[in-house]
C-alpha cells in the first residue's frame, strides 16, 4: 500500500520482537556463559530486535529501540527458566520516515491505543541441535495474545556470546489485516543478543 508515495510493508511483532530477543538472552545463559538461577535485566542496549514485511516488489525492515524484560535463568533446569520481554512501539524506526509513521497509525501497529506488545514464556527446553532452544510463549499485540514458538541458538567466542534465531508470524492473527492485497501477511522477526562471555 502507498503511503506518501512509500510501500508499506506488514510488519508485525513486536513484542514478539520482544519475545524473541528475550528468548535468545535465554539461549546464551544456557550456552557458553556460567550463571545460576538468577534474574536477569533486558534492555535496548543488549538486545536488538528487528522485524521484515514483504511485498510483491520489495520489503521494508525496522527495529524497535526501547525494551524492557527480565529472563530468570535455570542452568541445572532449562524448563524452570523464565522470560518477559514488553517492547515500545513508539520506539519502531525503520528504513523510511514516512513508512514508520503510517506503521504506528491505526492501520497497523495503533501506538497510541497498544503502546506495548509483551511477550511472556510458557516453555523452555533444550533443542534437537547443540546449543539450541525451543521457547514457547505468549505474543500480545494490538489487545490480542497468541502463542508462538521459535528456535534459537548462541555461540561464543573471543569472549563475546551472541544468541541470535528468527520467527515468521502472520500478522493477521493479532488482527493487522492493513493492505492484504498489497502486503504479505508473513512477517519475519529477527532477535540478536550479544554479552561478554564469563
Amino acid at each position: 500500500m502507498l503511503l506518501d508515495g512509500i510501500d508499506t510493508p506488514l510488519l508485525i511483532c513486536m513484542d514478539c520482537a520482544t519475545m524473541t530477543k528475550s528468548l535468545l538472552l535465554t539461549v546464551f545463559l544456557f550456552s557458553g556463559l556460567t550463571l545460576h538461577a538468577e534474574d536477569h535485566k533486558l534492555t535496548g542496549d543488549n538486545t536488538t530486535i528487528k522485524f521484515v514485511g514483504t511485498k510483491k516488489d520489495g520489503k521494508h525492515e525496522g527495529t524497535f529501540k526501547k525494551v524492557d524484560g527480565t529472563l530468570s535463568a535455570d542452568a541445572a533446569d532449562i524448563s524452570k527458566s523464565k522470560l518477559s520481554v514488553t517492547i515500545n512501539i513508539e520506539s519502531m524506526t525503520t528504513d523510511a520516515p514516512k513508512l514508520t509513521s503510517h506503521l504506528k497509525s491505526p492501520d497497523f501497529f495503533d501506538a497510541k491505543a497498544h503502546p506495548t506488545a509483551k511477550f511472556a514464556s510458557t516453555a523452555i527446553k533444550a533443542g534437537a541441535a547443540k546449543d539450541s532452544y525451543s521457547i514457547t510463549g505468549d505474543l500480545t499485540l494490538l489487545g490480542k495474545t497468541h502463542p508462538v514458538t521459535f528456535e534459537a541458538k548462541g555461540v561464543t567466542a573471543d569472549g563475546t556470546t551472541t544468541v541470535a534465531g528468527q520467527v515468521s508470524i502472520k500478522r493477521s492473527q493479532w488482527g493487522m489485516t492493513y493492505g492484504p492485497d498489497k502486503v504479505n501477511d508473513d512477517v519475519q522477526l529477527t532477535l540478536e543478543v550479544k554479552v561478554k562471555a564469563k
